[in-house]
């Protein structure tokens, strides 16, 4: 028969306290819920123009004792995230808990690793006034350079092969012979023909040179070119209006220019940053229409026309301006 002391019985009733504290702890952990914030990505590698969906989330708010100050929106601070469209914040409630949730569309036009830094949002006690920040983690997309591996129609360029050149005395003589031949009934057509058919001449726009290329974006939208699958045609004609009304105004070489180089030749004429940027996204997404066989959505579309418009008429004001104080 065993015996239990008093010292077995206290260390007995000591453990069983701390049982007892134990699973109250574990207990209260599965029933309480701290507020937090989160950010995610929808996708955390793209191809260079392609959007992307970040979610900011909010989660397990007690409206009756807080209140959340402000929902930030997504911000850049590299400068190379374009933000493209950011939709009204939706709130979901359950067990009385409030949770907001924001989503915003993003794009970027400039391959490499580009930071969004964490958005930060303010919760107040309804009762007291205090205060609790609430922080997202920043999220790192990476912007890729398109590939053009997978493209059916696309072929490298390949090293020059050297190749041993022989003379081909036979077809030097039959090219001797075809441009005799070619030469004689060049000159008989000639002259039999009276006149001349005349050939037809391009469109003449009257106006200045401002009202020439709003005229000719105006005939552009007419053809309905992207209607018709001739995107990329769409976008060279576009820019190619821009660049033949800066050759004209400017005297600058823009037909022949990077988008890069164009844009530091526009930078005296283009300092307000909003109008800088606007119009530098619209000669990038054109590059990457050319050579990447990026599809824009129609609303981009609609935006690059806009853009168009309203860079020429700033740009114009511009050089009316100086050339009136001159």
């Amino acid at each position: 028969m065993k015996y239990f002391t008093s010292k077995n019985r206290s260390v007995t009733t000591m453990n069983n306290k701390l049982l007892i504290l134990f699973i109250c702890f574990l207990t209260t952990g599965l029933f309480v819920k701290a507020q937090q914030a989160k950010a995610i990505a929808s996708r955390y590698k793209i191809l260079i123009g392609e959007q992307l969906t970040v979610e900011v989330k909010i989660s397990d708010i007690n409206e009756q004792n807080y209140f959340i100050q402000n929902l930030d929106k997504i911000q850049d601070s590299s400068g190379h995230i374009q933000i493209i469209k950011t939709a009204p914040t939706d709130t979901l409630q359950v067990n009385g808990l409030t949770s907001y949730i924001q989503k915003t569309i993003v794009t970027s036009f400039d391959s490499g690793r580009w930071v969004l830094p964490p958005s930060k949002f303010i919760m107040q006690n309804r009762a007291t006034g205090k205060q609790t920040v609430l922080q997202t983690d920043s999220l790192v997309i990476e912007v890729l350079p398109v590939n053009v591996s997978d493209l059916a129609d696309y072929h490298d360029i390949k090293d020059i092969i050297e190749v041993e050149v022989k003379p081909n005395y036979f077809l030097y003589a039959a090219i001797a012979a075809s441009t005799i031949v070619l030469v004689i009934i060049t000159w008989l057509i000639i002259k039999k023909l009276k006149k001349k058919k005349p050939l037809a001449a391009k469109p003449l726009y009257k106006g200045t040179a401002l009202q020439q290329a709003l005229q000719q974006i105006k005939e552009l939208q007419q053809e309905n070119l992207i209607a018709a699958g001739k995107t990329k045609l769409f976008y060279t004609r576009l820019t190619a209006v821009c660049r033949d009304y800066f050759q004209e105004q400017l005297q600058v070489r823009s037909p022949q220019a990077t988008s890069d180089e164009l844009m530091l030749l526009l930078g005296v004429y283009l300092q307000d940053e909003k109008k800088r940027t606007s119009f530098y996204q619209l000669l990038r997404l054109g590059d990457a229409v050319k050579f990447a066989k990026y599809i824009p959505a129609e609303e981009q579309n609609k935006q690059a026309v806009e853009t168009a418009i309203t860079s020429l008429q700033h740009i114009d004001a511009l050089i009316q301006n100086i050339k009136r104080n001159a």
